[in-house]
């Protein structure tokens, strides 16, 4: 079982999100928000830029505007996660010791939360986490999630993290993230 522990500030990370991906069998999915890189893409050269914590993301707001290229700032959207807890692994559930470094400034109250992933990581010396199966292998055609390829509710992904982890879509053991957006600027 889960435990009640709240979820953790991991950090920020901007990214070009990707609009329409051809997924034939997934209608409701209009965006790409996962925490993964592998359908919207994260800068170049991020992390040769050493700002970034153990968990791949950045500590402050500052550090992950810093690394949009300039004159770009447009094409990308800045996203704050949050983290359980928890490592999901094939035959068990356990607790998860959030790295020392990790230090994420307070989200903002004008960002809101967006859904939420559960996101692989096959290594601990792998920097940051690798697929979330609901978009990089097209698994959102099976599940409920919303328009940005997430899952609905925390409880929703931890479900989809269980499952992951037992059937192992990529490998690794899974992780389960709140994606927070900020609001679009009033006009």
């Amino acid at each position: 079982m889960v435990n009640s522990a709240p979820l953790i500030d991991a950090g920020y990370f901007p990214k070009i999100v990707a609009y329409r991906p051809e997924y034939p069998h997934t209608p409701p999915v209009s965006h790409v928000l996962s925490v993964s890189h592998h359908v919207s893409f994260a800068p170049q050269g991020w992390m040769e830029r050493w700002r970034h914590n153990e968990l791949g993301f950045f500590n402050r707001l500052a550090d992950a505007r810093a690394i949009v290229p300039p004159g770009e700032a447009r094409r990308y959207r800045l996203f704050a996660y949050r983290i359980l807890p928890q490592v999901f692994a094939p035959t068990a559930v356990r607790p998860w010791q959030c790295p020392a470094d990790v230090r994420a400034e307070p989200v903002p109250s004008d960002f809101v939360c967006l859904g939420f992933d559960a996101v692989s990581r096959s290594a601990a010396d792998v920097l940051g986490f690798e697929c979330s199966p609901l978009s990089c292998n097209g698994l959102a055609s099976d599940t409920a999630t919303t328009d940005g390829c997430l899952f609905p509710t925390l409880d929703a992904a931890v479900g989809g993290a269980r499952q992951f982890a037992r059937e192992q879509p990529e490998p690794g053991d899974y992780y389960v993230f709140q994606v927070l957006g900020a609001l679009p600027a009033r006009r």
